[in-house]
């Protein structure tokens, strides 16, 4: 069907006039402003019908009369029946405004209703996935979001069904429904739902799906992978969802929403690390338009818009539309997204096999600038939207009086008129914005929220708790002024594990049967919140205070530097106006060694400022009028408040020192340092000669070593030979092995190789594990977990706490069960290093815990100290240290700094593009056995992509590292040379082992000596086509 002129609504006489509001100027001209009042009233009210008849013609005439979904022929989609419902809602504003007594407004409310509430009963049809899917992130258990149209059954779809952006863009349009006064929600079992798709997506910074068009990898398109589209939308859905109630204002807190603030700056972090990309394997993408820009609006970075804005026009943007992305050849992926006219003639399989799969050039799809325009009317750039506006009036056309646009368009086949009920509905929609039928507002309350509570610093608040009132005294004897227990009877203080047991119940419905919250460990910003639980006020302890059952919490200085990162994040990443308030809680043990570390830090916060943040300290009871508060729990079925009081924790009353050895810690404070010197000087037995010891010992030495008192490593690691041989239920001297390994692992105190030794064999995690390996992949990088020099577990991204405990002690153990808890250690401070410091990691692509554990080992042989038995604070200041001295200067430590970047993985910054030089100068196949690099693998990726940078990793990690670092210097040779000589031809098949081998470099030579060599070497052994290099220069 040809381009034809469309029929349009009357216009308004001024497009920046206030449409609303037409108020007399003054006195004499009122009688001509009622005039004007009364012609604009008229005028909107022919819109208002216009509108009213274009919506019911090509949208809602196709509603399904029964259960009120829209379909795609004989299927219905989640996305389409949003868009439709959406569109419905913000017509019925139009007559709200008016209030025209047309009754028009009721019968669309009522309609939208009717197909958010379908939604909803197709989900419910799903309850026991979306159980499953919460535990457990399994492809297998996530929901369908196709359907059928009269009967709401899940249909099997031919493409992948990963699709958590559908899911939130649903929850993002359902709180914007209920926030402007529909009732969507009838009754506490549909809130139990709604709250549990909220734990369903909280997690979508580690759940891989195909993304806004169905598509998986770029070089594997089966297989999903993490999508900026896809985080971003569910960003929007959660500060959507966060603290709205359900049932309205007044109502029980059991309808109001949960929402982890943790988990959604964990997808604010992942996103931020994929962009401007789209994802790892793609770049430039037109989903990104829709997450910088309406609906989601999640990128608050001017520049970083600026950059996605810059590629979509630069490398999308056609004369009829835009490209999707690059390559764009429809097929399969239209399927996701695309409603097609349920009269139209075309069906899917003719749509995506016979028109698109043959196409030889990029579709371009005019509906993306409908997605543009709506952006700029938000952001209230007028210039813009006439631009647009201009681009796309051409390209619509006319069936049955109303402008239609169409599907795409290709330049082999020509524009594709097909009417899809989606695009008809982001038409109309763009159109009410535009005209000022609707302002931005009244679609989008959360922008208003999210504006307001944007902000400086805050400031902080800190209530200090004592164990008892004689430790109280002490404290107060050095200055520190606290709180016991009994003093904040009005106020109760958790372990924030007991309130992740009361979230367990938060959305739990017996009857459906759907429990709650996932028992997820809490971060920072949840537990720096007051909590009302059934009229009481609820304060947590910081997780890093929670940590108990892990050994790191009994290094003081560990836990002032938790402090400290703590403070930090909430300056940078709370977003509520009022204050976050959090406890300390001060016990003996903490300050049994040394205490200096924290004795200097809490007087520091004294002050009311720690470096640039602001700090209030005081009573608990006074701080609490000004703190953030969170009132959405009911208290779980038979809950005793005082049972889970801090002091009653099991996990935190453990062995407390009397308070005269606390008092003896003045002597230790100036002791220590010569104690640590003597320490020093005693050359101690690494963990691998005294367990070969231990496996050397008959069963009775065994049985003698491992009782004499008191317990060292040494006997931890005896038991732990015992229960080799006889299994960890063997009895010994009454008691089983785990039963002296758990006493061991509770009372030892200094021993951290001992501690290290039990928290492994009693298969010991830290909870906020998960969130670290997140911080890792939101840096963009990957992780590795295994010993050095035997197979490794790449991890490329977040991961499911269950998943990470079997690589730790199913896997890692099994090579080395101390690794397995170094490896959680490193992994803590690597990503505390990653986010305050993240220069120390420029150049490392995978962060190797076994290799960089092999690097420390061997540092600390020289010192005769063995790594594994430092203190938690030492192993985290020796890998800064490690990081920081691999980037200085190399000049007479060529051998040491060869050996270091090859066992870290370090590659220069501009390695990348050396490599696609090479590849680009001629068709060529660099090999080492089964890995290789070859001139085709830049056709379908670019020097900047993830990808191709992953490909070269993979490619090093082939060869040893005492050769690695050779290998990236051999490129720059190569690059340099065919820089300098680009009629020089390599051969066609470059054997790089080979070569290395060929040229007898030594790790101790310079640079220079070794590029000499190389030249010599392709030459000599005529891995050259011309011979005239010789003198060639290598910078």
């Amino acid at each position: 069907m040809p381009s034809i002129s469309t029929t349009s609504p009357p216009d308004v006489a001024s497009r920046d006039s206030d449409e609303w509001n037409c108020k007399s100027r003054d006195n004499e001209k009122s009688r001509d402003s009622k005039e004007l009042d009364s012609k604009s009233r008229d005028n909107k009210q022919e819109q208002a019908d216009y509108y009213y008849s274009w919506v019911h013609s090509h949208i809602i005439k196709y509603q399904t009369p029964a259960l009120g979904l829209f379909p795609r022929r004989r299927s219905s989609y989640v996305t389409d029946n949003v868009y439709c419902g959406v569109v419905i809602w913000a017509l019925s504003k139009v007559f709200a405004r008016l209030n025209d007594g047309s009754g028009r407004q009721i019968e669309l409310e009522l309609t939208a209703v009717k197909t958010m509430r379908a939604i909803l009963c197709c989900f419910s049809k799903q309850l026991h996935k979306l159980e499953k899917f919460k535990k457990q992130q399994d492809p297998e258990f996530c929901l369908h979001v196709k359907f059928d149209p009269e009967t709401g059954e899940e249909i099997p779809q031919q493409f992948h069904n990963i699709q958590i952006r559908s899911v939130s863009l649903y929850l993002f349009y359902l709180c914007q429904m209920i926030r402007s006064g529909l009732v969507l929600i009838y009754t506490l079992e549909e809130c139990h739902i709604i709250q549990n798709l909220v734990y369903y997506i909280e997690r979508a910074y580690r759940i891989k799906d195909f993304g806004m068009w169905g598509q998986g990898r770029k070089d594997r398109p089966d297989e999903p992978e993490l999508s900026a589209s896809s985080i971003g939308i569910t960003i929007a859905a959660l500060r959507a969802c966060d603290g709205l109630n359900l049932f309205g204002s007044g109502c029980s807190h059991e309808t109001t929403l949960f929402v982890d603030p943790d988990a959604v700056f964990r997808n604010v972090s992942i996103l931020h690390s994929l962009l401007p990309r789209e994802s790892k394997s793609k770049d430039v993408d037109a989903a990104l338009i829709m997450t910088k820009g309406f609906p989601a609006f999640v990128v608050e970075d001017p520049s970083l818009c600026s950059l996605i804005e810059e590629n979509v026009e630069g490398e999308l943007r056609g004369c009829h539309g835009y490209k999707r992305f690059i390559g764009d050849r429809g097929g399969r992926s239209d399927l996701s997204f695309l409603s097609q006219d349920p009269e139209s003639q075309i069906d899917s399989q003719t749509l995506s096999e016979s028109n698109l799969s043959n196409a030889q050039e990029d579709l371009e799809w005019p509906f993306i600038i409908l997605f543009q325009t709506m952006t700029c009317v938000f952001q209230g750039r007028t210039e813009d939207v006439e631009r647009y506006r201009s681009v796309l009036d051409p390209l619509l056309f006319n069936t049955d009086g109303y402008p239609t646009i169409p599907l795409y368009h290709s330049s082999r086949t020509g524009t594709n008129n097909t009417r899809t009920t989606a695009f008809q509905a982001f038409l109309i929609l763009s159109e009410l914005l535009e005209k000022q039928l609707i302002h931005p507002h009244d679609i989008d309350y959360r922008r208003e929220k999210v504006q307001s509570t944007s902000g400086g610093s805050p400031i902080i608040q800190i209530a200090l708790l004592s164990e008892s009132t004689a430790f109280q005294a002490l404290l107060s004897t050095y200055g520190i002024t606290s709180q016991t227990p009994n003093q904040i009877e009005s106020v109760y203080v958790w372990p924030s594990k007991k309130l992740v047991d009361l979230l367990y119940y938060h959305g739990s419905d017996e009857k459906l049967g759907l429990t709650g919250r996932p028992k997820r460990p809490l971060g920072s910003l949840c537990t720096s919140r007051v909590w009302k639980i059934d009229g009481k006020s609820v304060v947590c302890i910081p997780l890093y205070q929670d940590k108990q059952d892990f050994y790191i919490s009994k290094d003081e200085t560990f836990i002032a530097k938790a402090i400290k990162s703590h403070l930090k994040f909430l300056r940078t990443h709370w977003r509520e106006s009022s204050r976050p308030t959090f406890c300390l809680f001060l016990t003996s043990v903490l300050f049994k060694k040394n205490g200096k570390p924290l004795f200097k830090l809490l007087n520091t916060l004294k002050s009311g400022k720690f470096k640039d943040i602001p700090i209030k300290m005081g009573r608990l009871q006074e701080l609490i009028t000004a703190a953030s508060k969170k009132e959405v729990l009911n208290a779980a079925p038979n809950m005793d408040f005082h049972e889970h009081r801090i002091l009653a924790s099991p996990v935190l009353c453990r062995r407390t020192l009397s308070i005269k050895s606390l008092t003896d810690s003045k002597t230790e404070l100036s002791s220590s340092r010569s104690t640590n010197e003597n320490e020093r000087k005693e050359v101690d037995k690494e963990y691998g000669e005294i367990v070969a010891e231990c496996e050397a010992l008959s069963e009775e030495d065994l049985l003698s070593f491992a009782t004499t008192d008191p317990a060292t490593c040494c006997n931890v690691i005896a038991l732990i030979e015992l229960s080799r041989r006889r299994g960890k239920d063997y009895r010994v001297d009454g008691d089983t092995i785990t039963e002296l390994m758990e006493h061991h692992y509770k009372t030892q105190d200094g021993d951290w190789l001992a501690l290290r030794c039990c928290a492994s064999f009693l298969r010991k995690t830290v909870d906020s594990l998960a969130p670290s390996v997140s911080a890792v992949i939101a840096s963009g990088r990957s992780l590795s977990f295994g010993v050095h020099g035997q197979p490794e577990i790449l991890v490329e991204g977040p991961m499911h706490p269950r998943l990470l405990r079997g690589i730790l002690h199913d896997q890692v153990g099994e090579q080395s069960l101390l690794h397995s808890s170094l490896q959680q250690e490193c992994l803590i401070y690597i990503a505390e290093l990653l986010i305050d410091h993240p220069e120390l990691f420029k150049g490392i692509l995978i962060i190797r815990l076994g290799s960089l554990i092999e690097v420390l080992q061997s540092a600390q042989r020289l010192e005769q100290r063995p790594l594994e038995k430092l203190p938690p604070h030492l192993l985290s200041k020796k890998i800064r240290n490690l990081l920081s001295a691999d980037q200085k200067s190399k000049e007479g430590q060529w051998k040491e700094h060869r050996l270091i970047t090859g066992i870290l993985g370090r590659v220069p910054d501009d390695f990348p593009s050396r490599v696609w030089l090479i590849l680009q100068h001629q068709n060529i196949r660099f090999f080492c056995g089964e890995g290789s690099l070859v001139s085709s693998d830049i056709l379908s990726t670019k020097v900047s992509e993830p990808y191709f940078a992953m490909k070269i990793e993979r490619f090093l990690n082939c060869f040893p590292t005492d050769t690695r670092h050779f290998v990236i210097e051999l490129f720059h040779v190569l690059s340099a040379t065919l820089q300098r000589n680009p009629e020089v031809n390599l051969v066609e098949e470059f054997p790089v082992l080979e070569f290395i081998e060929k040229s007898e470099v030594r790790l101790e030579q310079s640079f220079e000596e070794v590029s000499k060599k190389f030249i010599g070497c392709l030459i000599k052994y005529e891995f050259v086509r011309l011979a005239n290099i010789e003198n060639c220069i290598v910078s």
